[in-house]
């Protein structure tokens, strides 16, 4: 990231950042969430056909979307795309196919419990992107450094784990492939299209809408900048939030079928608040000077839009893998009516932002609404799941008072001293926050 900035403007960073909150947006559609049958399903050949049907699923609906995508910019909304973006739309389709067939693979190889072949393909997937990204970005400082860079990064992704997954799926299916069969499990798990699909795309939505919304009624500096605040805060916990929550499916399905469902969920709720909130609050101490002192000057905007979007972003990752409770409980129809209100409430920042034609005041309303929504769908599905109150609040109330005296103490160095300074003592800050929970932790002092 350190070279990239260097050699890509932040009206590229925008154009790379619109497609891919497209592809974000697009993904939950395009294989109607058949993926997650292949986790619940007891026999490992209807596994296997729900993996055949999430992936030709996600080829039949690239291929329409395909042609529908060019089209929607006739939308009152979509027209105000800006231009660029419009010759880089012909991609999301290609990227969707390569994205989708990769995830769901790795959900193959996780009801595998494979947990160690799934970081080869993110290594491969980040490592080939990264450099991709470099090459180009010497020759052009253009989009199609990083947009390029992304698509070939997950075309690595999928030969890293290929041929065990086919090998494995070809194993499950025994007798063969069975269009019956693919019938069955489609109907069977109706309840993922119908309910845990929308589900997933308003969230989706949820996320990546400011990207949309900033685009259309703002510059594209102000979408790079947003951009990049997300990516260095958001992303790396996103990434921790999804890991996890593949695990913990595979584990909370178990747990269900026992009566052991709030154990393991008060348990996860309480490691993602460990790992969310001090860097959370670093960045909402020392944000503009942390994004100066590692990306430059330019990029400080970024930082500055983090403090505000912040508590937005911690909450969000917290509540993520937490999400997959539903599917387990299969409460989906509820999912639902919380994605729709945090959709609506997100939207509802938006517009009065828009309305205020002011980007701070945008997203201070997003960061602080977005944080409130995500809140209550956290607490509705640990209570659901028999977690009571107490258990929840305590995390933060342990965690909170191991970190925010390091915050404080970085922030006030912040306010008086150089970006480098603030950078040292948020890095020391962070290995004290770190030895602190370890050595107060039983578990983690044992490992």
């Amino acid at each position: 990231m350190l070279v990239l900035v260097r050699l890509y403007p932040k009206e590229a960073w925008a154009i790379n950042d619109y497609v891919i909150s497209l592809v974000g947006v697009l993904a939950p559609v395009v294989t109607l969430r058949y993926e997650d049958a292949l986790m619940l399903a007891e026999d490992k050949r209807d596994a296997a056909h729900a993996f055949l049907l999430a992936c030709l699923s996600t080829l039949v609906f690239s291929i329409i979307l395909f042609f529908l995508l060019p089209l929607s910019f006739e939308l009152e909304f979509m027209s105000r795309a800006p231009e660029a973006v419009r010759s880089w739309i012909w991609i999301v389709p290609v990227v969707l196919i390569i994205h989708r067939v990769s995830k769901i693979s790795e959900l193959w190889l996780i009801r595998l419990e494979e947990f160690d072949r799934v970081p080869i393909g993110q290594v491969a997937q980040v490592s080939t992107m990264v450099v991709t990204r470099i090459g180009i970005g010497f020759f052009s400082s253009g989009p199609a450094g990083l947009i390029i860079g992304y698509t070939i990064g997950w075309v690595a992704n999928l030969f890293a784990f290929g041929s065990r997954v086919v090998n494995s799926i070809s194993d499950a299916l025994g007798e063969g492939f069975s269009f019956d069969r693919i019938k069955y499990i489609a109907v069977r798990y109706r309840r993922f299209p119908a309910y845990t699909m929308p589900a997933a795309m308003i969230s989706a939505l949820g996320t990546r809408l400011p990207v949309l919304v900033l685009a259309a009624y703002f510059t594209l500096e102000t979408v790079g900048e947003y951009g990049m605040a997300i990516k260095l805060l958001f992303i790396p916990l996103s990434f921790i939030g999804v890991a996890v929550g593949q695990v913990f499916f595979v584990r909370a399905t178990a747990a269900f079928r026992i009566g052991k469902l709030s154990d393991i969920s008060a348990t996860i709720h309480d490691r993602m608040v460990m790992m969310a909130i001090m860097p959370t609050l670093l960045m909402i101490a020392a944000g503009p000077n942390l994004f100066e002192f590692f990306l430059g000057e330019q990029w400080r905007g970024s930082g500055e839009m983090i403090q505000y979007l912040a508590p937005w972003i911690f909450f969000t990752s917290v509540a993520s893998p937490l999400t997959r409770l539903f599917d387990v409980m299969e409460r989906q129809r509820l999912e639902l009516i919380i994605n729709i209100a945090i959709i609506a409430v997100i939207a509802t920042a938006l517009g009065v932002g828009i309305y205020l034609d002011d980007v701070t005041s945008t997203l201070i309303l997003v960061g602080v609404s977005g944080a409130l929504i995500r809140i209550v769908q956290m607490v509705t599905v640990l209570v659901m799941a028999g977690v009571d109150m107490l258990s929840i609040l305590y995390p933060y109330t342990r965690y909170g008072l191991y970190a925010s005296p390091l915050a404080l103490l970085v922030w006030g160095i912040s306010q008086y001293y150089s970006p480098f300074l603030s950078t040292v003592t948020a890095v020391l800050a962070a290995f004290c926050y770190v030895a602190l929970v370890v050595v107060r932790d039983e578990y983690l002092k044992d490992q």
